[in-house]
């Protein structure tokens, strides 16, 4: 799966949504703008003179101001709709988690199935190098599914029905959880955001019809009963000048009943949308699960069984038909699912996994579980080994690579990945990977990542810590500093991967004084070290993601030739990177570049300040998907000139990858 074509696809994608959308809204205007005419027709007014309407041709009901009047609230009431919802849930890939009934799960839970749930996901996070999403049960449905939600990789949520819990073999499970992991490295989830927010602005029209039905019948019986009385008896309310309430409350009616209809329209319409727009989507998250786990039989096996139970993929919300595309299989229920399928047949999707699929279904039972109640798990599943990091690097500090290789891994995995993440993960010392889960472990463990080897810098970092860090912190340094010390180089950026989720509770005050903490740490010498400037640059990067709703640049720089200062500050810093022949690095890097060859120079090193990269990062990632692909494939033939890699210049590249939407797993050496 190339990820470059995949966040293109999702682009294009975006704008077929657009299209599709602005079609269906203009279908919904006219509709109203019928019903409208309609109403007035029964009430005898013509609504914009407010005089009896005149006997003419049928082409005279096309009134343009009326029109304009009519599409104007229209479109304001279904555009503000779904501005509303994409806005609700911008930001933080836990709200369409909460929405559908998710309790938010502790790492530290003591649920032997939901603990197996968080190996399975922080596993798969370290493989891609994407920070820990929120993970999410959706408890006591009975049916098996799962999603991820988000708007990026550093707000992203993942959930799972207590069923798929309770039903499938971790093999089957960690096929799923790499199906909704390809939906977040590609760009899917910000896709099926905006789709949410859609639904919810056409379904606004239906609603307002039902409040229209429900005000009529239950504002007031006497008021109903005189009003219906004027305009069946005979000479009565006729008689008093109430002629015209009558045939006005059975336009009011009318309009009602007609909105409702129109509504349910509108929903067909985004579901066809989502049809439209998520079918293709779920054959290549099938193809990148298989990727993944090198393990066909594991996702093949998820969905044998959900075609075998009684509940197949059904879940339960209210919410379940604007979030239907955000699921693994179908969520509403038979009928709706095969009215309006967000999803190909499961036969069909098992067969291009595995042609020798017969068609028949394993009998499932449903299981019977209530939720947090199983047994602890044993001692041997929650102690680890007490060695603090992984194995060392193969050939010393170095790995053997070709730059060809870096540019292949970034935005997948592969199975050699998904090893080298169990193994960093076996390498943490339990109190550590605890601590990594603790909000207050979580900032200690970063500040002592932040830790200097030089004794008088560590010394001024403490007094720091003492006089500006929260007093409960300063506990958990002491207790963890061994562990922390231990760490191979290669463990530090994954055991930040792992402790997001609890750094993501923090309130925007905590989290403005915790990166005041973490910033006065790194300018205790008045360096910055690659190391630091990478985990600053990770660290904020999803965590404004997250907290303040910042968003990454949007593509709209088309040439290279407008961003040759930035690409001389990033390729100089790569190349000054490591112990290699600086100008031979660069120069491997710029050859890539061809079309911007003649135009920059290699920079010293003072030139490339940590602001000047930043400032530079920020502008590349408006690039482009092509171009992003173009220029780290210059970026990592600058690295890995000399075909080897240093664990600080991985990390770097890592970083760079990071800030332009393109995440990177950790580096595994080989020639190819």
């Amino acid at each position: 799966m190339d990820f470059f074509e995949s966040q293109d696809r999702a682009k294009r994608q975006t704008g077929l949504l657009l299209f599709l959308y602005l079609l269906a809204v203009a279908a919904i205007i006219v509709a109203v703008y019928a019903v409208t005419v309609v109403a007035s027709i029964i009430a005898g007014m013509d609504l914009r003179l407010g005089e009896p309407m005149q006997e003419t041709g049928w082409l005279q009901y096309w009134d343009w101001p009326l029109f304009g009047w009519v599409a104007g609230i229209t479109l304001l009431i279904i555009t503000g709709g779904s501005l509303y919802r994409i806005l609700e849930l911008r930001g933080d890939g836990g709200r369409v988690a909460r929405l559908l009934g998710g309790t938010p799960v502790s790492p530290s839970t003591d649920d032997p199935a939901a603990r197996r749930l968080v190996n399975v996901v922080e596993e798969m996070s370290i493989a891609s190098g994407t920070p820990v999403p929120e993970i999410y049960i959706l408890e006591m449905e009975q049916g098996i599914n799962a999603f991820a939600a988000g708007d990026a990789p550093g707000n992203a949520a993942v959930a799972v029905t207590r069923a798929a819990l309770e039903t499938l073999s971790r093999d089957e499970l960690q096929g799923v959880i790499a199906h909704e992991f390809s939906h977040i490295l590609n760009g899917d989830m910000a896709l099926n955001v905006r789709l949410m927010g859609i639904l919810n602005g056409i379904l606004l029209i239906h609603v307002i019809g039902l409040s229209l039905l429900r005000g009529l019948f239950w504002s007031g019986g006497s008021h109903r009963r005189s009003s219906w009385g004027g305009f069946s008896g005979g000479g009565g309310s006729r008689g008093r000048g109430g002629g015209g309430g009558g045939a006005a409350i059975i336009a009011i009616i009318a309009a009602s009943v007609a909105l409702t209809v129109i509504g349910y329209l509108g929903v067909v319409f985004a579901r066809l949308i989502q049809s439209a727009i998520s079918r293709r989507r779920e054959y290549l998250a099938d193809a990148a699960a298989v990727q993944f786990t090198r393990n066909p039989s594991g996702i093949a096996g998820a969905l044998k069984k959900i075609g075998g139970l009684v509940h197949k993929g059904q879940v339960r919300s209210s919410h379940t038909v604007e979030a239907g595309h955000f699921f693994f299989v179908n969520a509403l229920s038979r009928t709706a699912a095969n009215l309006f399928a967000t999803h190909p047949p499961l036969r069909r999707r098992i067969r291009k996994i595995d042609p020798s699929f017969d068609g028949k279904f394993p009998v499932v039972k449903a299981p019977r579980f209530q939720a947090d109640t199983g047994p602890k798990p044993p001692e041997a599943v929650r102690r680890r080994q007490p060695a603090g990091g992984t194995s060392p690097l193969p050939g010393g500090d170095f790995l053997p690579i070709r730059p060809e290789i870096l540019l292949a891994t970034i935005g997948t995995m592969g199975e050699a990945h998904r090893e080298r993440a169990a193994g960093i993960l076996d390498g943490f010392p339990d109190e550590l990977r605890d601590a990594a889960h603790d909000t207050l472990g979580a900032k200690a463990i970063v500040y002592l990542l932040l830790a200097s080897g030089e004794e008088t810098t560590r010394a001024r970092q403490m007094e720091l810590l003492k006089e500006k860090a929260d007093p409960r912190v300063l506990g958990e340094l002491e207790k963890l500093a061994p562990a922390v010390s231990q760490l191979k180089p290669e463990a530090r950026l994954p055991l930040l991967d792992i402790a997001f989720p609890a750094l993501r509770q923090l309130s925007p005050e905590q989290y403005g004084h915790f990166r005041e903490v973490v910033k006065a740490l790194i300018a205790a010498d008045d360096r910055v070290s690659l190391f630091e400037y990478c985990l600053e640059k990770i660290l904020f990067q999803h965590l404004e993601e997250h907290i303040s709703g910042k968003k990454r640049g949007i593509a709209q720089l088309h040439s290279f030739k407008a961003l040759t200062d930035e690409i001389a500050v990033v390729l100089s810093i790569l190349a000054h990177a490591g112990k290699k022949d600086t100008a031979k690095a660069f120069g491997s890097g710029v050859s890539q570049l061809s079309m911007i060859q003649g135009d920059i120079r290699l920079l010293p090193v003072e030139a490339c300040s940590a602001d000047a990269i930043d400032r530079a990062l920020e502008r590349l990632a408006q690039m482009t998907p092509p171009m992003k692909k173009r220029f780290l494939q210059a970026a990592s033939f600058c690295v890995a000139s000399d075909n080897r890699l240093a664990v600080e210049e991985g990390e770097l590249l890592r970083a760079v990858a990071d800030s332009l939407g393109c995440p990177m797993p950790p580096i595994l050496g080989g020639r190819g």
